[in-house]
């Protein structure tokens, strides 16, 4: 098995990246449509949200040591009805790759390389994960070091040239759409990005410092949480809550209005590098923690020789995992219970699971001799 580790910076960046993937441009529009020019306050409550998961998530990572989620699974709950949970997370996690795959082909063969087959994107793309998975977690921990600072600045120079055209009147009134909106949007974030951070499970074993590692993960979420709301807030601003969930995209149209004494426009490109980027990040995330824990539900030594199969199947799939991107929306809106179910209440089985476990082994154990000899002269 893959023994590489990465520091708890590293695993802030791969958080943070992972938060932003592909919810840079496919989030604003639900938040707009359920909570209007409070979409971005909204955000802000998702990821709040957010920390009580990643508690969860830290507390299940202590009580089951340095076993993945896979692993711990199946040493709890045994070899038959394990496997079998093991057997549907691994679906889950294999799924929302494919759909991480598809929302690149989506944006690429509508935006940009509008001539270029759909499949084409996709293979092009997997090779470049397939490569990046079999390197192994700490060259991908690497990378997240070394692309987050480039991320950042793209993010914030695109932040710097849209503060002219920022019209305060979009955001009013605050709190109008109404709490129950706000709380309805505020689903929209946990269900992407929030609850998919369950497959970071996956590699929390192979973060070192373990008394660093929640800290490292509060911080990801609020770099990569903070950009994903400063994102949506100015596309209202901008654009307007209308026309921002009518945009199928609307941080790339923003980027289009940037226009700097007419010499500096047409930088949309910005927008695409950075999405291109995280999406990476989230992808070679997902991929590397199926092949990772599909390597241990099967009791193969080395993941790496899943890598190209699994990626084969990875393309067929995300073509046919929805027909069109007009259905994307309605299809992330009716997974949402399968996305609570793997999200939340199987991490909380597992924990409650692995306590009890934890419990009845420590009573089973025999009384150190020293206690005994002490309790029979009493």
């Amino acid at each position: 098995m893959d023994n590489n580790v990465i520091s708890p910076r590293q695993f802030m960046y791969l958080v943070s990246l992972f938060l932003i993937g592909s919810s840079i441009l496919i989030v604003p529009t639900p938040l707009a449509k359920n909570a209007d020019q409070d979409g971005w306050i909204a955000s802000f409550l998702g990821m709040s949200v957010g920390v009580l998961f990643i508690l969860l998530y830290h507390k299940i990572a202590v009580t089951i040591g340095d076993r993945t989620f896979i692993e711990a699974t199946i040493d709890v709950f045994g070899k038959w009805f394990g496997r079998v949970i093991c057997f549907f997370h691994l679906a889950f996690i294999y799924i929302l790759a494919s759909l991480v795959l598809r929302n690149i082909g989506d944006f690429m063969t509508t935006q940009i390389l509008e001539e270029t087959p759909l499949q084409f994107t996709h293979i092009l793309f997997m090779l470049v994960v397939i490569l990046g998975a079999r390197l192994g977690i700490e060259v991908i921990g690497r990378s997240a070091e070394m692309f987050i600072t480039w991320i950042s600045l793209l993010l914030l120079f695109l932040f710097l040239f849209l503060t002219p055209q920022l019209e305060m009147d979009n955001i009013q009134p605050i709190f109008g759409s109404g709490i129950k909106s706000m709380i309805q949007g505020s689903f929209t974030v946990m269900n992407t990005p929030v609850l998919e951070m369950v497959v970071l499970l996956m590699i929390y074993p192979k973060v070192k410092e373990k008394t660093k590692a929640r800290q490292a993960w509060l911080l990801g979420l609020l770099i990569g949480g903070g950009f994903l709301s400063l994102i949506t807030l100015f596309s209202i601003l901008v654009l307007g809550s209308d026309l921002t969930a009518l945009n199928e995209y609307p941080v790339y149209e923003l980027a289009s209005k940037i226009n700097i004494a007419g010499f500096l426009e047409g930088i949309e490109i910005i927008v695409a590098i950075v999405w291109m980027l995280t999406i990476f990040f989230k992808l070679i995330i997902l991929y590397y923690g199926a092949a990772l824990g599909i390597a241990q539900f099967l009791n193969i030594d080395d993941y790496r020789v899943l890598l190209l199969p699994l990626g084969m199947g990875l393309v067929v799939l995300s073509i046919i995992v929805y027909p069109d991107v007009a259905y994307f929306e309605t299809f992330v809106r009716n997974v949402f219970p399968y996305k609570i179910m793997h999200g939340l209440l199987l991490p909380l089985l597992l924990l409650i699971g692995a306590l009890i476990k934890k419990k009845t082994n420590t009573k089973g154990k025999p009384a150190p001799k020293g206690k005994v000899e002490r309790n029979v002269q009493e």
